[in-house]
């Protein structure tokens, strides 16, 4: 009987694994069997009980087994699809803004920013990026649009285009349209510039308290058709990353930067886009020519404090000097920050600095645009809270509180309120 019992529940399985269209289910096909086969009496009650037992635990061996090849058959059809190796996304950002300023007339504006692309890495080795931002043509210094001019069309552009080449985990060769590749803060850089050239990075691997990083790169600001003097950049920075024996979250990160602009000194300032923005010239016309070379030494230093009272906390200082201006030549920034974005519900951060930043301590197109009007020549206060929404949204506020250090001294209040979204 026990051979008749094995037979019948080998016969089972294999009929219930075959799945026929003809049963409404497979429990349907196996009880209307094993119920014939009591009929007949070729089993009995309690032979039946048994089979339908080992007969479902052998389902769910097959069931397992099933999901587990359809798992593999996924996974093996999902690496061979190039949209598995690209990752698309952006971020949207309205901005009303309001601006006291003395002696100029007051402004207030309503502006938004779009930025979307993607990175896609057909190897491990390679990675390539694009993306489209908002804008206007001829500032490199802001990815705003202003809402204006009866609801004309908004400009979109490349905002950056770049491949990235790593032979090695702590080596990377990065050619095109790219992110900033520099530890700075917003003395020398605002943070929608994306250099144009070519950089190479590097940072000692595996876990160490001190990690030394190291990045040198060639830059085009400038390509003058009639003159072979184009400006550009050359720089260099050296760094580290280190990790300070206080406690979990404490870290500090001092780094070296040294910008080496090059054939700025006598160019009309009508042949780079966005200056003269704060830097001395030899007049005020459109022939007006830069008075100063500008080799920019930086020095920026980033420590994070651990966790007071539950909420993170950092600190950061900048010192900047240009060696090609006798005067007016320098800038320094500190400030602190408190708190962290995450994506709950009223979780946020605040901070502050204080930043005084004079006409030729750094090449003035490439600044702050937020600061004061834009460009060198200002000294004043930043402050700022953003609370988080969810995981994919945030609101804010900041407030700049700006005079002009040399010239007019003119002064300037900024109020600047955010909803920013991200996809």
């Amino acid at each position: 009987m026990q051979r008749v019992i094995s037979l019948v529940c080998a016969v089972l399985v294999a009929v219930v694994g075959l799945t026929p269209p003809a049963w409404a289910s497979e429990n349907e096909m196996m009880d209307a069997l094993i119920h014939k086969l009591v009929k007949k009496g070729v089993l009995t009650r309690e032979d039946a009980r048994e089979i339908r037992e080992e007969v479902a635990e052998e389902a769910v061996v097959m069931a397992k087994a099933r999901a587990a090849e359809t798992k593999d058959t996924v996974k093996k059809m999902k690496g061979g699809s190039w949209l598995d190796k690209v990752k698309w996304g952006g971020d949207f950002r309205l901005r009303h803004e309001t601006q006291k300023r003395e002696p100029a007339q007051d402004r207030t504006r309503e502006r938004m920013r779009l930025r979307f692309g993607f990175t896609a890495t057909p190897t491990d080795e390679l990675e390539i990026g694009v993306r489209l931002a908002t804008g206007a043509s001829g500032d490199p210094v802001s990815t705003n649009q202003s809402f204006s001019a009866t609801f004309d069309k908004k400009a979109v552009f490349i905002d950056k285009a770049y491949a990235t080449y790593r032979p090695l985990t702590w080596l990377s060769l990065t050619g095109g349209k790219m992110e900033n590749p520099f530890q700075t803060s917003d003395i020398v850089w605002d943070g929608d510039v994306t250099p144009e050239g070519a950089v190479v990075q590097w940072q000692m691997p595996g876990e160490r308290t001190v990690r030394p990083f190291a990045t040198v790169g060639a830059f085009q600001i400038s390509e003058l058709s009639a003159d072979t003097g184009d400006p550009g950049l050359f720089a260099g920075q050296v760094g580290a990353d280190v990790a300070l024996p206080f406690g979990e979250g404490w870290a500090w990160q001092p780094s070296v930067a040294y910008y080496d602009f090059t054939a700025i000194e006598a160019m009309r300032t009508s042949n780079v886009t966005g200056a003269p923005a704060g830097n001395s010239t030899d007049g005020a016309t459109a022939a007006a020519r830069f008075r100063y070379d500008y080799d920019v030494l930086s020095v920026l230093n980033k420590v994070k404090l651990g966790q007071w009272f539950g909420a993170p906390v950092a600190a950061f200082g900048d010192w900047t000097t240009n060696g090609g201006a006798g005067d007016h030549n320098g800038a320094w920034q500190v400030g602190l920050g408190v708190g962290k974005v995450t994506d709950k519900f009223g979780s946020w951060k605040a901070g502050y600095a204080y930043k005084r930043l004079e006409s030729d301590a750094t090449f003035g197109a490439l600044t702050d645009s937020d600061f004061g009007t834009g460009g060198t020549n200002h000294k004043g206060h930043i402050m700022g809270v953003t609370m988080g929404l969810n995981k994919y949204a945030n609101v804010g506020l900041k407030y700049l509180r700006t005079d002009e250090i040399a010239g007019s001294q003119a002064h300037n209040d900024t109020f600047q309120a955010d909803l920013q979204m991200k996809f």
